[in-house]
């Protein structure tokens, strides 16, 4: 009983929101809402969205942020396109930040009036990340490297960084990246490992 009112619910909306706009959409437009709206909900019944209690990329992602959020030790490499070696290393902390990576939002919200049949609506924004940035896309790169006297100093690169959450090298026979000592940041691999974090 409760299924049935579930999947009720969704639909009475739908053909509500289709006897609303009737009049703006053509026989066909609203054929083809219908027929969607058929196959969706024959699908949701015989093949409904799995549901997790706990998700182990969530977990991963919830650490990420953390750590980024709380700067821990990291190895920065930096690269350019078609060399095999890194140009630079420094040890650094945290995590890159890409050069459109902003405190402030540069969006804003407005009014749709582009549809005044339909009565417009609001824009959608992108929302601030948890970490307290809002990101963006670009190549360029900040990196905050700890320089000889201990300092942290700021290292923007155009091409590729490459970060490792702890002490590392370049093994310049293998040409990959080694790491030399225990990682800076206790990512968990299981939900049993996340559940014993304070």
């Amino acid at each position: 009983m409760y299924k049935k009112i579930l999947y009720v619910i969704p639909l009475l909306a739908v053909g509500i929101f289709l006897a609303a706009c009737g009049g703006a959409l053509s026989k066909g437009q609203a054929l083809e809402n219908q027929q969607q709206q058929q196959a969706s909900t024959s699908l949701e019944l015989n093949q409904p969205l799995p549901h997790f209690n706990y998700s182990q990329i969530r977990q991963n992602l919830i650490e990420l942020e953390t750590a980024q959020a709380n700067g821990v030790q990291t190895t920065s490499f930096f690269f350019n396109m078609g060399v095999a070696n890194p140009v630079q290393t420094c040890p650094s902390i945290g995590a890159p930040i890409p050069i459109t990576d902003e405190l402030s939002n540069p969006d804003q919200v407005l009014k749709d009036n582009t549809d005044l049949n339909n009565g417009g609506g609001n824009v959608v924004i992108g929302q601030q990340d948890p970490n307290g940035v809002y990101t963006g896309q670009g190549t360029g790169t900040y990196v905050m490297c700890i320089g000889a006297n201990g300092k942290p100093y700021a290292d923007y690169w155009e091409g590729f960084v490459q970060t490792v959450f702890g002490p590392a090298k370049w093994n310049s026979t293998t040409h990959s990246i080694q790491l030399i000592g225990p990682p800076s940041f206790s990512f968990s691999k299981n939900k049993a490992q996340a559940n014993k974090k304070p």
